[in-house]
């Protein structure tokens, strides 16, 4: 029984080696492609690693392509607003609807379940027009509001499932205790769902920093551009691409949502997990 055992968990683990060094393929020969001189990317003999390391590509972005900077601030600003305000609205709304009774709970829920299942594409006319109105176009603010609004109702599903996972015996001996509800929340609650606040930071932060969309219809300028529309614009500004340059490009612009997801992946798919079960 035991070696029958492991041979399925070998043959398990081979498969998932298999399918990860495929979704991994990609991205390897991506960064090898950005470290090779040029001479090295357009031979006629095709090779993997490169025969030397070569960093003018990463050099060259920030020395001619004036723009890469700002197109990055507007990424990483957009992005981090983006996803505060979303676990804090999330998170006060998860728990709302997990732990208090009141009038019209379950039509409000129902009705963010509804928005989920609906494209956010829809809401990109009636999107521009208020913020043509209120003079938001063009503005990283412009972006922040409806990127917050758009990963909400998928982050309250999440945050509620995670504190539909808390018994409520903790919270009311916390009141018990002489804990006001925000400290309830804050210093009882919050601690307990990390794994669902993980998850939504990981969820929204993809997400918003790779969006285009809507980046490239309420955004004009570098003014607000963000880097996944301003990559485009880059490389008009280069004349044309090398792919080189473009690979050390898109190789920078990887590395913030590498870093979030390997610092949080621990709780990722337990928040998940959490919020699609308890839900």
């Amino acid at each position: 029984m035991n070696e029958k055992k492991s041979v399925s968990n070998a043959a398990v683990f081979a498969l998932l080696f298999i399918i990860s060094f495929i979704f991994i393929i990609p991205f390897l020969w991506t960064f090898l492609t950005s470290i090779k001189p040029d001479e090295e990317i357009y031979s006629a003999a095709l090779t993997l690693l490169p025969k030397e390391f070569y960093i003018g590509h990463y050099t060259g972005i920030f020395t001619k392509l004036g723009n890469f900077l700002k197109y990055f601030s507007n990424s990483v600003i957009v992005s981090f607003w983006s996803v505060f305000l979303n676990v804090l609205l999330a998170s006060t709304l998860g728990y709302s609807f997990s732990k208090f009774q009141y009038w019209g709970r379950d039509f409000f829920l129902g009705f963010v379940l509804l928005i989920i299942t609906l494209p956010y594409v829809i809401y990109l006319i009636p999107i521009y027009i208020m913020q043509s109105r209120f003079d938001l176009i063009d503005t990283r603010l412009g972006l922040i509001l409806p990127y917050t609004a758009t990963n909400l109702p998928m982050s309250v599903f999440i945050m509620r499932g995670q504190f539909n996972g808390v018994p409520n015996e903790m919270m009311e001996a916390a009141r018990i205790d002489g804990a006001t509800h925000w400290q309830t929340f804050t210093r009882v609650m919050l601690p307990i769902v990390k794994p669902g606040i993980a998850t939504v930071i990981i969820m929204t932060f993809i997400t918003v920093w790779g969006e285009f969309t809507y980046a490239r219809t309420l955004c004009t300028t570098a003014r607000s551009q963000t880097l996944a529309v301003g990559i485009t614009f880059l490389r008009d500004e280069a004349a044309s691409w090398q792919y080189g340059t473009l690979t050390a490009t898109i190789i920078l612009s990887l590395i913030p949502v590498l870093i979030i997801f390997l610092s949080m992946q621990k709780y990722f798919i337990k928040g998940i997990m959490a919020g699609a079960v308890k839900g």
